[in-house]
């Protein structure tokens, strides 16, 4: 159930993100983040990769693919956070830490997440 929320949470943000990354650029951005979201949730799972406090995938352990797929997901977080923050007048680094909270708090039980001391722990 936990990961039916965490999945309608984040297609709700790829929704608002629409209008907020160019129109050239949105499309393809979604479409990337959707593709890497079974391998990214596999990847959380097996404790590979772990949610830092601000909003982007960190490496937790050694994997096939890893390191590629954490690198690619974070490029496209950056730019959804810029967008995001150009839109409302903040920071891409406030709006990270805000979707970081909302992540972390969707987050299945046994996933690696940072808390906002720094602090990493299963959830």
């Amino acid at each position: 159930m936990k990961t039916i929320f965490s999945h309608g949470v984040f297609f709700l943000f790829l929704l608002c993100l629409g209008p907020m990354v160019r129109a050239d650029d949105s499309g393809a951005v979604k479409a990337r983040m959707e593709q890497r979201l079974a391998r990214i949730d596999a990847l959380k799972t097996q404790g590979l990769v772990g949610e830092n406090n601000r909003g982007f995938l960190e490496v937790r352990g050694i994997g096939k693919d890893v390191d590629a797929v954490v690198a690619d997901e974070n490029r496209d977080r950056e730019a959804v956070y810029a967008a995001v923050a150009q839109k409302t007048g903040s920071s891409a680094v406030q709006v990270g830490k805000a979707r970081a909270a909302k992540i972390i708090h969707s987050s299945r039980p046994g996933v690696w997440v940072q808390d906002e001391s720094g602090t990493w722990k299963k959830r």
